[in-house]
């Protein structure tokens, strides 16, 4: 499982860098792996190149914070999608689309989690589903193709 690494690690690896053990056993020590510790030696030292564990923790913790996280649809955009799927018969990708043309960012997922989420179930009455129709018993199938009577060739045809 993915864990990024903790301030009592950084002071760690600063440590161990200023006796100047080698990456490997750094890594081992701290209880990561190797690229990790390459990963965080790049992005959080200092312009010189030096490896400054309370800076590179400021870093880190700057950079998780520039990161989007999944914010949480508000009220009015919840009830649009949900119109949306009751009045155009919509499937969750069309929701998306649409809205993706309004330069609103939806997942398809989200639309999924609100039909769900709908415990009256009106929701999913409404929603459209991919049209798996089958042919009724007696119909027949379609026949291959055969060749056209009386046809020219387009060599011929010059």
């Amino acid at each position: 499982m993915y864990r990024q690494l903790t301030s009592q690690q950084r002071s760690q690896i600063f440590a161990l860098l200023q006796r100047k053990t080698q990456r490997k056993e750094i890594a081992i020590i701290v209880g990561c792996s190797q690229s990790t510790l390459c990963r965080e030696l790049k992005r959080n030292s200092t312009a010189k190149g030096n490896y400054l564990w309370e800076k590179a923790h400021a870093k880190a913790l700057e950079r998780r914070k520039r990161t989007t996280s999944s914010k949480k649809l508000d009220s009015v955009m919840v009830w649009r999608i949900k119109q949306m799927i009751i009045d155009h018969q919509w499937s969750p990708e069309q929701v998306r689309g649409v809205l993706a043309k309004e330069s609103v960012s939806v997942s398809i997922q989200t639309v999924y989690n609100i039909i769900n989420a709908d415990e009256s179930g009106e929701l999913h009455r409404h929603r459209r589903r991919p049209d798996f129709r089958r042919r009724p018993k007696g119909e027949r199938k379609p026949t291959k193709a055969t060749n056209i009577p009386n046809r020219t060739s387009i060599n011929k045809a010059i």
